[in-house]
């Protein structure tokens, strides 16, 4: 019965700190005072001898919205040695300033005998200047057996500069079963070259079965020139 009740008090623990990370998505406080609630939590439950687990730390990282805040969130739980997972790396990765920061925590991952998945591999498009540096990231990602996903050619297709660069990665897409989304016809459809051509992405995004929202129909307005375009 006691291990019953001490697993309960753990996942209760990660709901508590996943609870504030819906709380500051919906504008009810800010990160500092989320933080600030987050480390009070964890501090009660550690003072009635709960150990904390990779879950319950990676849940207060998730808080985070710098690397300075993760690093002060990582120090609070040292003392428990609780182990470092994948999903801490991709945390902290997607945090970075920078892509030498970003390299230094993909290769601490791997030291630590982690695999990396398609998450931590995609923290590094934000990086990319340019398609061509996006798909060295995706060949990476095949380097490691790591299967690109929607989010991925996402951050691809906002790279694009051209409707040749955009149909190319939709043929990726098309290629590897990559499902497409609202983001990826909006972004399409923002990275049209004209109107005619956005057009086009917003009746694909019709036929797929997706809705469009009010930033498909203001982006699709946007490549309007001509007074028929909006007839």
């Amino acid at each position: 019965m006691k291990n019953d009740d001490n697993e309960k008090r753990i996942l209760q623990w990660r709901e508590d700190l996943l609870g504030l990370k819906t709380s500051i998505k919906q504008k009810l406080f800010d990160t500092k005072r989320g933080l600030e609630i987050a480390h009070k939590i964890s501090s009660d439950y550690k003072n009635h001898s709960y150990k904390p687990t990779p879950d319950i730390m990676n849940a207060h990282l998730q808080l985070c919205n710098t690397i300075a805040e993760a690093n002060r969130v990582l120090a609070f739980y040292k003392a428990d040695q609780v182990a470092y997972t994948t999903t801490t790396f991709n945390n902290l990765i997607s945090l970075s300033d920078n892509a030498e920061t970003a390299n230094f925590y993909l290769k601490a991952l791997l030291e630590k005998k982690l695999s990396p998945n398609t998450y931590t591999l995609n923290g590094f498009i934000s990086f990319c200047k340019n398609v061509e540096q996006g798909k060295n990231v995706i060949k990476l990602m095949h380097d490691y057996q790591v299967k690109p996903n929607t989010q991925t050619y996402n951050a691809l297709l906002s790279l694009s500069k051209n409707d040749t660069e955009s149909t190319s990665i939709l043929k990726r897409m098309q290629d590897e079963n990559v499902e497409k989304n609202i983001v990826t016809y909006n972004t399409l459809i923002s990275r049209s070259s004209d109107f005619d051509t956005a057009l086009n992405h917003f009746n694909h995004l019709k036929m797929s079965g997706l809705k469009p929202t009010i930033n498909t129909c203001v982006t699709l307005l946007k490549k309007a020139i001509r007074p028929t375009d909006v007839a």
